[in-house]
């Protein structure tokens, strides 16, 4: 039989919740009978304060507090610091998880655990955890006997030797007595479990979003005493890839952060931060409680041409701010654009395909081929570039346009079958009954021009356009 899980709370999220769990079932299935395995346990420091333990493991004279960190390749540990190949470090790490065994030792002084002294004196210990494939280098001479930090293999090799060697481990009664205690202790500490909050970094996760692309995406708030609400979004990383390859994975994800950084505006996404765990870099931007334009449509649908038109222009002042800058987008659609639920604020996001004109990386064609064919420029399908970035931009804000009009529907299946299909749109589902309905649709139309040349441009004038549009200019 294999030790009993014993599921205290929640695991952390993104990476490092990953390997907590793959910590939990390894040890589950690998440590003997007699073992109890508590996770995500949190014990109170007093004052409403909680220390949480990643993993205790408990058994008949046995009880030590597992500090669970994913951190690879290679690590090395100092007097109270561990320094990764990366370049991330923990400090106080090692008088931080003796802290949480000093504070379990005291906790077990009382129910529902045995009385202390019961069956022999038990000091509890701690360890911390780190991937089987993780190189570990001791700086400080004690610490090659101590061996505070281990891998999991070795941990679990551990374990069992102590498993094989303890007298008190075959005591049944004893094995029945720590298992129900820790059952009890579950059971009792589970109101003020609740209470407790995720951490990434110093945020705290307030809810975890769906996950797109494989990237973690959470609605966090920051430590006190700022506690300002932010929206992660955390990228992992294999710390084994060559130095060279690991460099260039993170120029390539942080490469939206840094446009956004650069093009500052009350309607672009705001990119406040960044940093690194163990296994995955995080990108911290200011909290815009909204939705994706995509996901709204119907909401749209019940709203006037004013406040359609009213999304559309806030999205052009933020595509023209960006093309002032040197950023042009190359991948607007409605999946790119949050807008708040009464439709008066807006964000442009979605910046992992932008041609910054500062900048010396570039995109991979790889990432430009997975945009939506039914916002790709004309002049794009060939060659995967436009050899006038702007006005390709002007092509997909005309499409964006349109859907406003149409609620949602598209004006053509894809952009090859709209080129070689004579440049013919879908009609637009009712006609106009007013000037400003009128000029609106052929706004629309002039943007997603074939030729490139005949799209009103600088973006400057689309918005003049489109506010004598609704003005009821002539036609």
């Amino acid at each position: 039989m294999a030790a009993e899980l014993i599921v205290c709370g929640e695991p952390a999220v993104g990476v490092g919740g990953e390997f907590e769990r793959e910590c939990a079932r390894t040890l589950r299935d690998q440590l003997p009978d007699g073992y109890v395995v508590a996770t995500n346990v949190h014990l109170a420091r007093g004052c409403g304060e909680f220390y949480e333990c990643d993993a205790i493991i408990a058994a008949p004279g046995v009880c030590d507090v597992l500090e669970v960190k994913c951190i690879r390749p290679e690590i090395a540990v100092g007097e109270d610091i561990i320094t990764s190949s990366t370049g991330f470090y923990l400090d106080r790490v090692l008088s931080t998880v003796d802290h949480k065994a000093k504070v379990l030792a005291s906790r077990r002084q009382r129910a529902p655990f045995p009385l202390s002294g019961r069956r022999g004196e038990l000091r509890v210990g701690s360890q911390i955890v780190v991937p089987s494939s993780t190189r570990i280098i001791y700086k400080v001479a004690s610490h090659k006997t101590t061996r505070p930090v281990r891998t999991l293999s070795d941990t679990v090799d551990r374990y069992r030797q102590m498993a094989a060697e303890s007298s008190l481990f075959g005591d049944g009664s004893a094995r029945r007595e720590t298992r129900n205690a820790w059952m009890a202790y579950r059971d009792a500490s589970a109101k003020a479990q609740r209470r407790t909050q995720r951490h990434l970094g110093r945020f705290a996760i307030r809810r975890q979003l769906p996950a797109r692309q494989g990237v973690y995406e959470y609605f966090a708030v920051d430590e006190p005493p700022v506690q300002m609400e932010v929206h992660l979004r955390e990228f992992s990383f294999d710390p084994v890839l060559p130095a060279s390859e690991l460099e260039a994975y993170l120029r390539e994800v942080a490469r939206e952060t840094r446009i956004l950084m650069k093009v500052r505006h009350p309607y672009v996404a705001c990119v406040v931060g960044h940093f690194q765990t163990g296994g995955s870099w995080v990108q911290v931007s200011d909290w815009f409680d909204g939705n994706c334009l995509e996901q709204v449509w119907s909401v749209i649908a019940e709203t006037s041409s004013w406040d359609k038109m009213g999304v559309f222009l806030r999205v052009i002042q933020a595509l023209q701010f960006c093309h002032e800058k040197g950023v042009f987008h190359r991948n607007l659609g409605a999946e790119a654009v949050r807008v708040s639920q009464d439709l008066a604020d807006v964000r442009l996001g979605g910046f992992e395909c932008a041609l910054d004109l500062g900048s010396t990386s570039t995109v991979t064609g790889s990432l430009l081929i997975r945009r939506d064919t039914r916002i790709v420029a004309p002049e794009d399908l060939q060659t995967g570039r436009s050899s006038n970035p702007r006005l390709a931009d002007i092509f997909q804000a005309g499409v964006l346009l349109y859907r406003l009009l149409e609620d949602g529907n598209w004006p053509f299946s894809d952009t090859l079958d709209y080129v070689t299909g004579g440049a013919h749109l879908r009609q637009f589902s009712e006609p106009a009954h007013d000037v400003e309905t009128d000029n609106l649709q052929r706004l629309a139309v002039r943007m997603m021009d074939v030729v490139p040349s005949r799209r009103p441009d600088l973006l400057r004038r689309v918005e003049q356009e489109l506010e004598t549009a609704l003005a009821g200019g002539v036609r």
